[in-house]
């Protein structure tokens, strides 16, 4: 627990084709042990439990009453939208799924995880970027700030999406009971078990690829703190077009 991860990662020299490849397979080694660690009973301690709280607080708590309410007009005014373009096609019947496929399994992920970046990121990335963290740190370090912004992330997302759910309804039928029944089935159609488990996941990779990139400053040695935050950010946005790109392509096969 206290192996420090400049001794565990060394530094590479190497340029060119092949120093990338060995920089590309230390990020995976590390992002490994990363995930194995918050596997292990043995970090799960109350030191991880109260700094992982500070995490989460700072990165979704504070901010949750606002990023609800901007969802919540976002919500309202995408679903009317779409409600009354359909109708001009006479597609209604489709506007709900249509909203639902769209905005709830697509965007909402996607808008938390920017949301968090935004928010998280940078101070971590201040935090991690001195040299003397940089040397220093071990995995009880980094371990809060990836469990606390990956909870971060799947709070956000999974509370926003269910507020649009009931967004979505009122701005459709109102405050009438009688299409409760029908929506039900409909929610039941469009998030079967496969496409329930295969968006927990990605809201999950989503978090693990927010909390883990400030994290990866660690490993660089002699960068300056200006372009390690461009590199962070260029790794961060990689590393979510990789899961999206995935989670598509596991979609449509």
């Amino acid at each position: 627990m206290a192996e420090l991860l400049s001794q565990s990662f060394p530094a590479i020299r190497q340029r060119g084709p092949w120093g990338l490849w060995l920089r590309s397979k230390r990020l995976l080694l590390f992002s490994a042990q990363i995930a194995l660690a918050l596997l292990s009973p043995r970090f799960h301690q109350a030191p991880l439990y109260q700094r992982t709280a500070q995490v989460l607080c700072s990165s979704a708590w504070q901010t949750l009453a606002s990023y609800l309410l901007a969802c919540t007009l976002i919500s309202a005014v995408l679903t009317r939208l779409v409600t009354v373009s359909a109708a001009s096609y006479g597609l209604s019947h489709l506007a709900l799924e249509g909203v639902l496929r769209v905005f709830v399994i697509e965007i909402l992920p996607l808008a938390a995880t920017f949301f968090v970046a935004t928010r998280a990121v940078p101070p971590a990335l201040r935090q991690f970027a001195q040299a003397s963290v940089r040397r220093q740190a071990t995995l009880a370090d980094v371990l809060p700030c990836v469990l606390g912004n990956a909870t971060a992330v799947l709070v956000l997302a999974v509370f926003a999406g269910i507020l649009s759910l009931v967004v979505a309804y009122l701005v459709v039928h109102g405050l009438s009971p009688w299409a409760l029944p029908a929506y039900g089935r409909l929610i039941g159609q469009v998030f079967d078990p496969v496409l329930s488990l295969v968006l927990l996941s990605k809201i999950v990779w989503f978090g693990f690829a927010v909390g883990l990139a400030p994290t990866t400053a660690v490993l660089e040695t002699q960068q300056t703190p200006a372009s390690l935050e461009m590199r962070i950010m260029v790794r961060l946005l990689f590393a979510l077009l990789l899961v999206e790109v995935f989670f598509l392509a596991l979609r449509l096969f």
